[in-house]
């Protein structure tokens, strides 16, 4: 006898994503969310991610996150691993995550060629080698899986060339753009490898045509958003959208604050230490206190530090730990530890991805970032913490002193308005993009 049950399958989405957990780091978060809560919200969750990315650290706890009814195809790429990958970047001429316009005087004249040829090989990316094998088995899974909606998250920003080809074959898919970063004046200026005229001209013809045959355009920020948008002004307005990152409440459940027992100020930085979240603003700021008031503070760094910034920590009179990439637990025990936690973004289109796990700490937050930028946005809502401009290294000095006062008398808080919060939890993100998919799939038509 036939089924007499006439209710709408549930809409199949295909997430490609090149990082994808076991990869570790702050980069995995966005989209490992929308694989764990998009299956409550109605939607078949497929993610297609590299088996061997090119990555610096790994959590293999971050699988646990990954629901079991989420089916993870995971694709191997003829990939350089990470380590081989920064002494080609040292062989292109610079130090990885140097940044423009800063000439390394120890590399031989030779280097100009070589970094032009990797420039040109890895156009626009290293990632780029991944391309025709995801592209492969992406079409495999539009079809036998009978795929509605495509989710692109960048970078690496040649993914975007697996969308653009599953657009262009499959038309009836609808095609979201997620940039994580934005690309042509964040990107490509912030990291030295990227600065090139091939890569720039070859990024300006991939993102083009991402964005035109795009259903739907995300970005962090809404900067962000004005950026992109601003490039394409013949295209309407709702095709772009922001859809900031968040924390995942999960992961903080049973957080408390622990007592570190140490007799010192505990300032901690939870990510990755690269040029535009450089920590010198900072340190400087410490180093101009008188001795007694510097020996207060002791600073954690917890995360990779690129070698281009590692100089800015060296020869401090300031008391300075650092404890390398952990695993995302650790880190949040880090941080039931620390008395402040640390931001520094010179960027003011950028809120890093860290200051939303901050902010599910509840403690201080110090924030080293432009007035008027994203961060002091995100600072100023949610009332948590302290915001210095980095060309302002008084008023940094006078809140380091304000710190001494308000932890020598108990007085250390942090956010004053959890409900502003709450609207960064990732449950909370995940609805709202939910609706963004269900509206693309109910509008008639193609775009």
């Amino acid at each position: 006898m036939a089924s007499t049950d006439s209710s709408p399958r549930a809409p199949r989405l295909l997430l490609i994503s090149y990082l994808f957990p076991p990869a570790g780091g702050i980069a995995v978060q966005r989209m490992l969310s929308v694989a764990r809560y998009l299956p409550d919200l109605g939607f078949q969750v497929h993610v297609l991610s590299a088996s061997n990315p090119g990555v610096p650290t790994l959590d293999e706890k971050l699988l646990d996150s990954i629901p079991r009814q989420v089916r993870v195809t995971r694709v191997w790429s003829p990939e350089v691993p990470f380590a081989l990958r920064q002494a080609l970047w040292r062989m292109a001429g610079k130090k990885p995550g140097s940044t423009a316009g800063e000439p390394d005087p120890g590399q031989p004249p030779r280097s100009s060629f070589w970094k032009s040829v990797a420039r040109r090989v890895f156009s626009p990316d290293p990632e780029v080698v991944w391309v025709p094998f995801a592209r492969r088995a992406a079409r495999r899974i539009v079809r036998e899986q009978k795929i509605d909606v495509v989710v692109v998250s960048a970078p690496p920003f040649s993914s975007f060339m697996v969308g653009n080809a599953l657009k262009e074959e499959f038309p009836s898919i609808r095609l979201v753009s997620d940039f994580r970063d934005e690309w042509l004046d964040f990107y490509l200026n912030t990291f030295e490898f990227y600065r090139h005229d091939s890569i720039r001209a070859k990024a300006r013809v991939i993102e083009q045509e991402t964005v035109r045959r795009s259903d739907l355009v995300l970005s962090i920020t809404g900067s962000c958003v004005k950026r992109i948008r601003g490039r394409y002004p013949d295209l309407p307005e709702s095709r772009f959208r922001c859809l900031p990152n968040g924390f995942d409440p999960a992961a903080f459940e049973g957080f408390q604050a622990r007592p570190h027992g140490g007799p010192r100020i505990r300032v901690a930085h939870v990510g990755t230490v690269y040029p535009t979240s450089t920590p010198r603003y900072y340190l400087d700021a410490l180093e101009s206190l008188e001795p007694g008031q510097r020996d207060v503070f002791e600073t954690h760094f917890v995360g990779r530090i690129t070698d281009q910034e590692r100089p800015y920590l060296q020869g401090r009179s300031a008391h300075i730990v650092e404890r390398g990439f952990v695993p995302q637990a650790e880190a949040i025990r880090e941080m039931e530890q620390a008395d402040v936690l640390l931001l520094n973004m010179t960027d003011p289109n950028f809120a890093s991805g860290k200051i939303f796990d901050y902010l599910a700490t509840g403690k201080p937050i110090l924030a080293i970032s432009p007035t008027g930028g994203e961060v002091d946005e995100v600072i100023r809502n949610t009332g948590a913490g302290w915001l210095a401009d980095p060309s302002d290294p008084a008023a940094l000095r006078r809140i380091l002193l304000e710190i001494i006062e308000r932890a020598r008398s108990g007085s250390l808080a942090g956010a004053s308005l959890p409900e502003k919060v709450r609207e960064f939890s990732r449950p909370v993100l995940a609805r709202r993009m939910a609706s963004e998919l269900q509206a693309l799939l109910s509008a008639p038509g193609v775009k």
